[in-house]
This record gives C-alpha cells, structure tokens and sequence, in this order.
C-alpha cells in the first residue's frame, strides 16, 4: 500500500510516531556503534585510558563506597569503635593499602591509623591539594587522594578524615581523565544537538509529505471548482488515492459528470422545446390555410354548387379533425414528458393481448387494402406487466404509420407483421415491421424525436404530426421497456419493442 493510500488520520498519527521514533533510534544507534568503537579498541586513545581506570585497580567508584562505609557504620553501630566491630573492619581493609584514616569528635580523637600522625596526613592532604576546613572533600589526582565528611550521630557529630598518597593517577593521567570528561560533555551537547536537529528534520519531512497528500488535492479542487463556476465542466479531477481526500475527489468529479449530463439534457431539452414550438407553428399553420382558403371560397361564391359547397364543407371538416389530433397528440405527448399521466400496471398474458390487440388493428387497416400477421413464437404463457391501455395507443401509432408511409403499388400487397420472441435475459421482445417505403439506418433513432418526418421540408401534413412515434417511445419507456428501430430502405420499417418478463 502507497503512502497516499493510507487514511488521513493514520498518516498523522504515523507522522507523530515517527517523529518520535526515528529520532530515537539513530540517537541509539550512534551510541551503540561509539561504545562498540570502544570496546573494540577502536576509540581514541584518551577513551581507551579512562576505561582502563575504571576497570583495574582501585576505581573512584570502590573508594566512594568504602567511605560511604565507614559513614554509615558510624551512624548505625552503636559502638562503632568497639573491637570487632564493622566500621574497624572497613579501616583494616582501607589501610591495606596505603591509608591512613582520622576520626575525630571535636577535638578528641576517637580514632586513627597506627603509625599514623595527625600532623603529617594534613600536611600529605596540603600536598594533594585539599585545602583546610570541615566542607565535605572528595578529590583524587596524580597527587593522591583525600576524602573529608562530617557525620552526626546520637547527637555526636563525627569528622572523618582519609588520606592515601599511593592512590594517585599515573603521570598525566589525571589530565587525561578530565580531558575525557570535557569531551564526554561535548559528545553529549553534540548528541543532544544532532537529536534536535534529526527531530527538526524527520518533523519537517513528514509534515511536508502530510501535508503534500492533502493540500494537493485541495488545490485540484479548488481549480476543479473555479472551472465549473465558469462553466467548463469538462475540467476532470485528476487526483488518485485510497484515502478520504481521493474519495472526495472522486465523488466531486462524479458530481461533476452529473452535472455536465444533466446541462446536457437541459440543453437537449432545449432545443426540442424550441422545435416542438416550431414544429407546432408550422403544423398548425398548414391546416389553418386550407381552412381559411375553402371557407374563402365558400363565402366569395367559388363554391357556387351543391357538390362543391359539400367537398369545401367536407375538407374544411376533416381538416378540423386533424387539427383536433394533434392537440390531442400534443396534450398526451405534453403529460408524458412531465410524468402527470398515470399508468395503470398489470400482470398480463402478452400473447394473449397481443393475438386480441391485433384483432382490432386489423379492422382498421383493411380498409386502405392491408393485411396483418401476428406471430407468437414463445411456448405457453408469456407474463409482463403492462398498461393494456397505453400499450394499446403504441401498436395503434405504429399501424398508423405504417398506414401512412405504405407503397402505392398496387402489384405489392401491403402488409404487417408482428411477432412475439423470447430474448431470454428476463426479456420479452415484440417485432412491429411493414413492407412500406422504410427509412435509411440514419434516420432510425431520429423517426423518435418529437415532430421528425422523413420530408425535412414538413410539407406533406397528410403524414401527420410527427408526434406518433415519440408517444410511443415515452410510453414504453415508462412501463420499464425499450424501443428501437432498424432502418430498411425500400424494405419497409422494423420496431423493436422489448418489455420485462414477469414470472410465470
């Protein structure tokens, strides 16, 4: 998995932890690798000699806890001076090498090394650089050592006083020691340096990487926006990534797909708001002519005859008529596109409509010398759920126009088919095709958009509205179905009509 992939806030506590740790551990290793450098034998030589003083012959260490012995005896034992006691086996062990001890209780001495004078351990103190007074001393050089307390006890204040000439650092070896404390120190301030500096530098990289998977997006989105407010909805979001910022992105260009489909759509709409208006004035126009013209020539006399006052009459009527369709038309056409019209659903038997259906539309179309087939080519009960009515009002739309665009020659019979297949898929398909003029495979989709006749001049009103076809099409539509065309020049016209099956 990416970086960008990880969640947001996963990349910030994985940030924080970082911080902390990667710091951590290169401090860790840099003191690992100088200690294994050490131990190797590999550091410098000032750091080679103070080992070798704290790991042979009598470390600070040892003669601190040796002192701290002799304290504490004389605080805890009652009769620290009593033979056999504690604190005279520590002074036995002290002075097996070399050093001489002095208690004293004010002025009183309470204890001191054989053989040793007073006189001459402040004088070999004076020499290893201890100055006088009762302040707490512990000091060893190349000169010896000297340790200098006060200890109070049962109301009794001991002063403690150890001088050990034979304990002093090889020739320059205690300014080597101080030396390497003095570099010890500078090799902590630089440790302690190099981690502010690492924690500095990892807090500032993986902020930057933090904040890049973030503000990177926001920055396309915010153009995205810019570009949308001014009307590009072409302008695509291309940001990628498995967290929740890739996820907005994502829904913002879904968002923006949406809204670039539905201008569309509004635009398309449009435009067939402004030709359903054209298409109107023009259709409606055509009409309104030849009735002004006929009841001109009533009403000037032309029509100076019986017979020539009933065709006028009679033209004037049906022309009425066909005006009447096509309000009729209009309204219905009107009521579907805005989804007003209800539907009344049922569960049918589609053959059986079918075989019923084409009844009916066969006493309609043989009288312009038509026949009509129906084919059912599915086994036993074929379900769907449909409006009889509006489906009705289709296959009547179709026979209409295939009525209207028929071939006038009298050698060819004019004819209808219908057939009922199974499409499988939980799909029924009905097959409406004619033998008449057909269209070319350019016009197939267009025969379904509202006030579209094959004459772009639109002079033939006899064709009718134009609106048949894109009745039938929302019809279908809104009972859950497709429609289509396949464009058959000279071979006639195929409809296409698929609807769900419904279960047996």
């Amino acid at each position: 998995m990416k970086f960008k992939d990880i969640s947001i806030q996963k990349k910030i506590t994985l940030a924080n932890f970082m911080m902390i740790v990667i710091p951590v551990m290169i401090v860790l290793l840099v003191m690992v690798g100088i200690l294994f450098g050490i131990l190797e034998g590999k550091g410098s030589g000032l750091t080679v000699t103070a080992l070798e003083k704290f790991s042979s012959k009598t470390t600070n260490y040892q003669l601190q806890v040796m002192v701290d012995s002799l304290s504490e005896e004389l605080v805890e034992n009652a009769q620290p001076f009593a033979q056999g006691s504690a604190f005279l086996g520590v002074c036995e062990d002290m002075e097996g090498f070399g050093t001489e001890i002095l208690v004293l209780d004010g002025t009183d001495i309470l204890y001191r090394t054989p053989g040793a004078s007073e006189r001459e351990m402040l004088a070999n103190a004076a020499e290893i650089g201890a100055g006088k007074g009762d302040t707490p001393l512990f000091l060893r050089n190349e000169n010896g050592f000297v340790y200098r307390t006060q200890t109070d006890a049962a109301g009794t204040t001991y002063s403690v006083f150890v001088v050990n000439r034979g304990l002093a650092y090889d020739t320059g070896e205690y300014y080597v020691y101080e030396q390497i404390k003095t570099q010890l120190k500078i090799l902590l301030v630089a440790m302690g340096g190099t981690a502010i500096l690492i924690i500095v530098l990892t807090g500032v990289i993986l902020s930057k990487k933090v904040s890049r998977s973030i503000l990177a997006p926001l920055r396309q989105l915010s153009r995205a926006t810019t570009e949308i407010r001014n009307g590009n909805l072409d302008y695509a979001v291309d940001f990628r990534s498995g967290d929740e910022m890739g996820q907005v992105c994502e829904e913002f260009d879904e968002m923006r797909r949406r809204l670039k489909k539905s201008v569309l759509l509004q635009q398309q709409y449009a435009r067939e708001q402004q030709e359903m208006i054209a298409g109107i004035s023009h259709d409606l126009l055509t009409p309104i002519t030849s009735i002004k013209g006929y009841v001109s020539g009533i009403v000037d006399g032309i029509a100076d005859t019986p017979e020539k006052q009933e065709h006028y009459l009679r033209t004037i009527y049906d022309t009425a008529c066909d005006m009447d369709q096509l309000v009729e038309n209009l309204f219905l056409f009107s009521k579907l596109g805005t989804d007003k019209m209800p539907f009344h659903m049922e569960r049918t038997d589609l053959a059986a409509y079918l075989l019923h259906c084409c009844g009916e539309l066969r006493l309609g179309i043989e009288k312009h010398d038509m026949e009509l087939v129906f084919e059912n080519r599915c086994a036993g009960h074929v379900w769907t759920k449909i409006d009889r009515a509006q489906l009705g009002r289709v296959l009547k739309n179709l026979a209409d126009n295939s009525v209207k665009y028929r071939k006038k020659d009298a050698s060819v019979k004019s004819r209808i088919n219908i057939v009922l297949e199974d499409v499988g898929e939980g799909a029924v398909r009905i097959v409406f095709s004619d033998n008449g003029s057909g269209i070319g495979e350019a016009e197939a989709e267009k025969i379904f958009e509202s006030f579209y006749r094959g004459d772009p001049a639109r002079g033939n009103a006899a064709k009718g509205s134009g609106l048949g076809l894109s009745i039938a099409r929302r019809i279908v539509m809104r009972m859950g179905g497709k429609i289509f065309a396949q464009g058959r020049p000279g071979l006639g016209l195929a409809v296409m009509i698929v609807l769900p099956r419904q279960g047996e």
